[in-house]
């Protein structure tokens, strides 16, 4: 669910003061009021020269104006304390609000294989790398423009699946054993929809069993669910739902690659930030809640991804972005010249780091391995970095190194 920061009703309305003009052509009518009515009224048999004569003629009607006039100015006043405080009262959900949304997720290991390898595949894609290219598939048949990943058993998917299972484990095992046994951890599978699900469900479970892990619930996220997954995750209030370790696994292989794809196999461990923290665990890096642009303009998107990721615009010097329809590309471009995002300064666009250029798409492990290589590179660069997927929708996130290039720099 996305969050809503609140908004002040008010939109800059103030209530408006008493004008001098209209007060003071109100004096002279009250007065010419209360001096025609005492002369009309007043009885022609008494004194005009009494005392009570000049009270009705002149000092009620002076009081009737001052009354007046003094409720006017309570209400003003009245008006200006109760819009006070409802706009103090605004500020302050907004800012609990905020920090609610700020609230990121520990990034304590993460693992994938591609074409490019299992390690610095971001910085070879920086440096202009590509792999996809039109080779023979692992199947057989004519040579498709795509990327395969390298796996020991190249026969049937799932026995390549299962090797990617125990790959990912075996690049995760060292983080996996640090998580103490007391704190919750589950897995988190997210598959392509055109395979047995279920089945691969239970060859994860197998392969978690052999790798000799301790105990940890494994389940299946939906196609459209995929990253969105960290929202849902980051909703919760408190309560052991909240304080917990999550493996996200995601693994895109094909027995018979369209063309321009691109397989690849991903694992992230994430985790609740404080509860990492209190357990003594360093993380490589912190991932902020996803943004999905459904009805937003993708520049008010771009904008609250960077609120949520605690980033400035001129901070962003690297887009990785993966999995995008062909619109979604130059609409990147665009909103990140309107933003004055820090890529949009440099020549031809060096920052933006394109998987689909360089690897092919990655199909259903799309987000989750553009967000694993931000966070590496995140960890080199020292500094933020948005990522930019598509699952149904477009969608964003801020990925941030442990410690952000600002606090570097004053704490040297």
């Amino acid at each position: 669910m996305a969050v809503e920061l609140p908004v002040s009703k008010l939109g800059g309305a103030t209530p408006t003061p008493p004008r001098p003009f209209v007060w003071l052509t109100l004096f002279v009518v009250f007065m010419l009021v209360g001096v025609v009515s005492t002369l009309l009224l007043w009885p022609k048999t008494e004194p005009t020269g009494s005392l009570w004569f000049w009270t009705r003629l002149l000092v009620l009607p002076a009081l009737a104006w001052c009354i007046a006039f003094g409720l006017r100015l309570h209400y003003f006043d009245e008006e200006n304390d109760r819009l006070r405080a409802e706009e103090e009262t605004t500020e302050v959900d907004r800012a609990t609000a905020l920090r609610f949304a700020q609230e990121p997720l520990a990034v304590l290991g993460f693992a994938y294989i591609s074409a490019l390898g299992r390690a610095n595949a971001g910085g070879r894609i920086v440096l202009g790398e590509k792999a996809l290219a039109a080779v023979t598939p692992h199947s057989g048949g004519k040579a498709i423009r795509h990327t395969a990943v390298k796996v020991s058993v190249k026969d049937k998917d799932p026995e390549r699946y299962r090797a990617c299972f125990v790959d990912l484990l075996e690049q995760m095992s060292k983080v996996l054993a640090e998580i103490p046994c007391t704190v919750p951890l589950n897995v988190r599978l997210h598959l392509p929809e055109n395979i047995d699900k279920k089945r691969l469900l239970d060859l994860w479970k197998a392969c978690w069993r052999q790798a000799e892990r301790r105990s940890a619930p494994a389940s299946l996220l939906s196609g459209d669910q995929g990253v969105m997954a960290l929202d849902e995750w980051l909703d919760i209030k408190g309560g052991p739902t909240l304080e917990k370790f999550t493996l996200f696994v995601s693994v895109q292989l094909h027995d018979k690659p369209p063309e321009n794809s691109a397989e690849a196999a991903v694992a992230i461990l994430l985790g609740w930030a404080p509860l990492a923290e209190r357990r003594g665990l360093r993380p490589l890096g912190m991932l902020h809640r996803p943004v999905e642009t459904g009805d937003l303009p993708l520049n008010g998107a771009i904008s609250k991804a960077l609120l949520w990721g605690k980033a400035d615009a001129a901070q962003i010097n690297n887009l990785w972005q993966a999995g995008l329809e062909k619109n979604d590309k130059p609409a990147l471009i665009n909103s990140a010249s309107d933003l004055s995002l820090g890529l949009a300064k440099a020549d031809d666009f060096a920052g933006i780091h394109d998987l689909d250029v360089a690897l092919g798409c990655p199909g259903i492990a799309a987000g989750w391995l553009a967000t694993a290589l931000a966070i590496e590179h995140a960890a080199q660069t020292n500094g933020p970095q948005l990522i930019a997927w598509r699952e149904g929708s477009l969608r964003l996130a801020i990925a941030q190194p442990m410690t952000p290039a600002g606090e570097a720099e004053s704490r040297a």
